[in-house]
């Protein structure tokens, strides 16, 4: 598949595209959550971090990963 950034909806259209079968989304993500596809975020801080590498993913890459997400129709999960 094309996306960069998956979401249920878009396993929802690999499996009926391969497979001929249709899924709910709530039973896709129940799967993905089955087989350990679930979204992640760190257990703790870690021990060396870069401020400024934390300024610039913030402000540069994060938003151009959630403006193709969006443009995708995909999920960005963020915990602050």
């Amino acid at each position: 598949m094309k996306f960069a950034l998956w979401s249920r909806a878009a396993v929802m259209q690999l499996i009926e595209r391969e497979e001929g079968i249709t899924s709910h989304r709530r039973s896709v993500g129940k799967y993905l959550a089955r087989w350990g596809f679930t979204p992640q975020k760190p257990i703790k801080r870690p021990y060396e971090q870069s401020p400024e590498a934390v300024r610039a993913w913030l402000q540069e890459t994060y938003p151009a990963v959630a403006k193709r997400a969006k443009a995708e129709d995909g999920e960005i999960h963020w915990d602050e």
